[in-house]
């Protein structure tokens, strides 16, 4: 069974591969994107501070709206 810590790793993993596969850098645009024990001692994804145009970049890649790059 994996523990807490191995699946904030393997979530922050999968996380990053979907945003290089919606076009984002991830090293330059979500560069604290990481996993982490938190304030409670949980484990956690940090995603970190990013500039409003890669915020709204990331709400039309939810939204499905792949739009302008």
């Amino acid at each position: 069974m994996e523990s807490d810590a191995e699946a904030a790793r393997s979530s922050a993993d999968r996380l990053a591969l979907a945003l290089e596969h919606a076009g984002f850098d991830v090293g330059q645009e979500f560069p604290a994107l990481s996993d982490a024990i938190g304030h409670r001692g949980t484990a956690v994804v940090r995603i970190g501070d990013v500039l409003p145009a890669v915020a709204d970049r990331l709400a039309a890649a939810l939204r499905g709206d792949y739009g302008d790059r």
